[in-house]
C-alpha cells in the first residue's frame, strides 16, 4: 500500500457543505477532473478565478433565505451596463445568444453519490433570470418565499426528466466523481431563453442541498436577442476535453477527519475501534491514523482508509453527508465511550473525502506535494 504511486490531492475543507458556480459559459466537453480555465468566458459577480485551483475554498459559497430580506446575491450589483457592472475582467462577462446551448460548471464539494457515497441529497437545482434588461439594482428579496414570486423567471430545472440524487441528475452531474469527491467537475447545460431586447441580464444559479435555504451564485450575461440560426446551432459544438492525464486508478483513499472531546487519546484503543467499525468493508491493515493532535481530554485525527474500489458502504459509516450531521462512526464512539455523567462528543469536523490513487509515472512527482498537504491538514486540525 505504501508503494502505490498516487496523486494525494489533500486539500483542507471548510466545515459546512457548499458549492458555487465556477464558470457560467464553458466551451468544452467535460469527462471528469478536466476543468480548463482557458475554456471559460464567464465568471460570477464579484469573484475572479485566474490562478485559482478548481474547487478551492475561498468563501465563495453564499446561502440565503428566499424572501428573508437579505441580499439575494453574493455581492451587490454595482455599476451599470455602460461600465460592464464593475467586472474587473471584461473577458469573463458571459456573452449569450438566444437559442444557443450554454454550459455551467461547479465543483462537487462531496455532494454526489455514484459508487462512493450513498446518502447525499439534492433537493433543488435550477437557474433563474431577472427579466429586467440592463438592471440598475437587484430584485428585492422580500414579499415572497420563492423565486417566481420575487419576480425571477425559471430558465432551467436540472431535475426535470431525472431522479434527484441519482448519477448525472441535477447537481450530481459529475463524471469521475469518486476519483476526487471534493473537486470533481460538475456541469449543467441550458438553452438561452428568448428576450425582447439585447442587453445585460442577471441570472441566478440556485442549489438546495438539504431542504432549506439555497446556495446562490448571481452573475450578469449579455444576451443577444437575435436568435441563433439552425446552421449556427449545428455548428455550435463544445471543444474536445483537454483531459486530466491522471493515469490508471490503482486504489482509493478515503480521509475521515474526526474531532473528539470528553476523553483522552489512547492509540491502541482508537486503532481497535477504527478496526471494529470498518472491518466489514476493509482490512484493518488498510486503516491509518494521521494528523493526530491531543489536548486535555480531547484529540483530533484523520483516518486514512485505503480500498480497492469506490465504496459507498464505507463512506456511509464515515460520513453522514454534512459536518453537522452525526455519522455512524461518531454515533458508535459516543455510545461506547460516553455516559450520561461523562459524555463524549465526536464530530466529523471536516468533510470526508475520497480520492483515487494512480499508477501513472506522470503523477509520481505529485506524491511529495500530497504529503506536504497532509502535514498542513494536521496543523489545521491541531488548531481546530
Amino acid at each position: 500500500m505504501k508503494s502505490v504511486v498516487g496523486l494525494l490531492a489533500m486539500m483542507v475543507q471548510q466545515s459546512q457543505s457548499h458549492s458555487w458556480a465556477r464558470c457560467v459559459d464553458y466551451h468544452a466537453e467535460i469527462t471528469g477532473l478536466d476543468y480548463d480555465e482557458n475554456e471559460c468566458t464567464g465568471w460570477i459577480r464579484g469573484w475572479e478565478f485566474n490562478g485559482v485551483d478548481f474547487g478551492q475554498d475561498r468563501g465563495i459559497n453564499y446561502q440565503v433565505g428566499v424572501g428573508g430580506g437579505q441580499s439575494l446575491c453574493q455581492s451587490t450589483l454595482s455599476g451599470s451596463a455602460d461600465s460592464d457592472y464593475g467586472y474587473a475582467n471584461t473577458d469573463k462577462i458571459a456573452q449569450y445568444k438566444v437559442g444557443e446551448t450554454v454550459r455551467l460548471v461547479w465543483p462537487a464539494k462531496n455532494h454526489a453519490n455514484y459508487e462512493c457515497f450513498g446518502n447525499i441529497p439534492d433537493t433543488s437545482m435550477k437557474l433563474y433570470m431577472s427579466p429586467t434588461v440592463n438592471p440598475t439594482s437587484d430584485i428585492s428579496n422580500t414579499g415572497s418565499d420563492n423565486m417566481i414570486g420575487l419576480g425571477y423567471e425559471l430558465v432551467q430545472d436540472w431535475h426535470e426528466g431525472c431522479t434527484p440524487g441519482s448519477d448525472g441528475c441535477g447537481f450530481m452531474n459529475c463524471p469521475r466523481f469518486c476519483e476526487n469527491t471534493d473537486r470533481a467537475t460538475c456541469f449543467g447545460d441550458f438553452v438561452v431563453p428568448a428576450v425582447d431586447t439585447s442587453g445585460y441580464y442577471t441570472l441566478v444559479w440556485y442549489w438546495i442541498f438539504h431542504p432549506g435555504s439555497p446556495y446562490i451564485s448571481c452573475y450578469e450575461a449579455y444576451i443577444d436577442a437575435e436568435a441563433v440560426t439552425e446552421d449556427e446551432i449545428a455548428e455550435d459544438t463544445f471543444d474536445e476535453s483537454p483531459g486530466s492525464n491522471a493515469g490508471t486508478v490503482s486504489k482509493y483513499q478515503t480521509q475521515m477527519p474526526i474531532c473528539v472531546s470528553g476523553m483522552e487519546y489512547d492509540a491502541g484503543q482508537m486503532e481497535a475501534f477504527l478496526c471494529s467499525e470498518f472491518q466489514s468493508v476493509v482490512d484493518c491493515d488498510d486503516i491509518e491514523i494521521t494528523g493526530l493532535s491531543t489536548d486535555d481530554n480531547a484529540f483530533n485525527f484523520t483516518a486514512q482508509i485505503y480500498h480497492d474500489t469506490a465504496n459507498a458502504e464505507l463512506t456511509s459509516i464515515a460520513w453522514a453527508g454534512a459536518t453537522w450531521e452525526e455519522s455512524e462512526f461518531c454515533e458508535a464512539m459516543e455510545s461506547l465511550y460516553g455516559s450520561t455523567n461523562d459524555p463524549v462528543s465526536c464530530v466529523n469536523c471536516m468533510d470526508t473525502i475520497t480520492y483515487a490513487l494512480y499508477t501513472s509515472d506522470s503523477v509520481r512527482n505529485n506524491v511529495q506535494i500530497g504529503m506536504i498537504m497532509v502535514v498542513f491538514m494536521a496543523t489545521l486540525l491541531s488548531k481546530w
